[in-house]
Formats: C-alpha cells, structure tokens, sequence
C-alpha cells in the first residue's frame, strides 16, 4: 500500500517540546514528512517561526493548536487546525488555561512564581465557560473556540486519553453533538490494526480522520519520533478537510517526500 508521510500532531518549547519550532520543522524534512501542523498546548506562539521553517523545505503547513479540556469521562485533548493563529477570543482563552510547561525549569518556576490569570473573555458565540478562569475548558468551549477562530476540532490520541474503545464509543457520543469533526487515527504509536479499527469507527460516524507523531522530543519517552505513515488515498481524502487553498504547497510536495537533506 502506498503512503505518505506527514505530522499533524508535534510540540516545541513553545509549550512542552523539547526543541524549538523552526529545529521541529527541520526534522520533520529530515524523514521525509510532507505536510505538518504544530499543535502546541494551548498556545499558537509558535506558528510563525514553524511556518516559515516549514517553507525553507518545501513542506506544506497547516496551522493548529492543542487544548487540554475537560469532559465528564475526564481529561480530554482537542486538537484544532486550519485555525486563525490570531483570533482574540481563542487567544484570551489559550491565555488564561495555559501552563507552564516549556520545559521542568519552567515548570518549576512555574510552581515558584505562579501567574495570576485575571480579566474577562470577550463575548463570542460560544456558551460562557467560568471556569475559564479557573485554568480549564470544558470540551463544548474548546470545540466552539476552534470553530469561531474558522478552524476544525479532533479529538487527540482517543485509546491513550480513554483506554478502550467501548470509552471512546461513549466519548464520541458526547463530542459529536458539541461538533467535533475528527478522530486522530493514524497515531504513530498504533499498530496498523488499530489504526484501521479507528478508521473503520471514524467512516461509521462520519468523522475526517487525521494523523500524527505526538512528538515532543528525544527527551521524551512518548512522543520521541516524528512522522506518521498514512495510506495515500486516505491523506487525499483528508486534504480535502485539513488544506485551506491558500496554504497550499507546489504539487510535487503533494506527491513525494521531501528528499532536501540528500541533496548535494
């Protein structure tokens, strides 16, 4: 089966990445990744410098951010792409549930010096969340925000975040009618079987599959490897959804891997 390679799941020091933005574009080029999005926790600092990063090698873009959400099966990831990095309400609302975990001195800075998250979030058409405030967001805001700022909600590494499919089942029945639109499936840590079960369960409730590395760093135990193999004709498909026309890259970028580094 034929595939491509892309990432549509990385962090850098822009939240608990290891490395910069620009060095996490640079080894996305290095295997052969030709597409990427930067989904920091809870911050979209470091777009900018990913983006021209990712234009240096040739490698198409596509903009996004992680939330940390709360739900009542616990703990939930939304990943959001094709956002507008400069919407003032999903920014005052990274701002205020943001942590500090750019790296453990930061963190622990972080617990030695916290900082205190005060002000209002402008009014939106998403339903007022007050514990906003309180260094959370419920799973419906974090959907809403990412819709508002023109972008799409994923639910992130779904079996690492609920365990079983039986949870992710009872999951879904809970994102979707607050408007999720996708499921990661391709996880680079999921064996091929998993990954099409997620495959067969995103077609059956008609949700865009995506695919990624969660890499953070080779100082991380999870996460320490970029890229993600997908089949062709799912990332064709899948393009379709994630690609806003006016970030797309020259053809042959869709077509092969990246192959700058062996160049002479």
């Amino acid at each position: 089966m034929e595939t491509v390679r892309i990432d549509l799941h990385c962090h850098s020091s822009a939240s608990d990445g290891d490395h910069s933005p620009s060095h996490v574009a640079r080894r996305l080029a290095e295997i052969g990744a030709i597409w990427a999005s930067l989904t920091d926790h809870n911050t979209v600092a470091g777009q900018d410098e990913f983006r021209r990063a990712l234009s240096r090698y040739g490698i198409g873009y596509i903009p996004g951010v992680e939330i940390d959400a709360r739900s009542p099966l616990g703990p939930l990831h939304i990943l959001g792409y094709n956002i507008d990095i400069g919407h003032p309400a999903l920014l005052t609302a990274l701002e205020a549930v943001r942590k500090p975990l750019r790296s453990s001195f930061h963190r622990l800075l972080g617990r030695l010096h916290p900082a205190a998250k005060n002000g209002r979030e402008p009014v939106t058409g998403c339903v007022p969340d007050p514990s906003t405030r309180k260094g959370s967001l419920s799973t419906a805001r974090a959907i809403c925000l990412i819709h508002e700022a023109g972008g799409i909600a994923f639910l992130a590494h779904p079996l690492e975040s609920l365990g079983t499919f039986k949870r992710l089942e009872e999951a879904l029945d809970f994102l979707q009618p607050q408007g999720l639109d996708g499921l990661e499936v391709f996880h680079r840590s999921y064996p091929e079987g998993v990954r099409f079960a997620l495959l067969a369960l995103a077609v059956r409730r008609g949700l865009i599959p995506s695919g990624g590395s969660d890499f953070h760093g080779l100082h991380h135990s999870d996460g320490a490897t970029p890229g993600v193999d997908v089949p062709r004709g799912e990332w064709n498909k899948m393009l379709k959804h994630l690609v806003r026309e006016e970030l797309a890259v020259p053809r042959v970028a869709l077509d092969k891997p990246n192959l700058w580094y062996r160049q002479p």
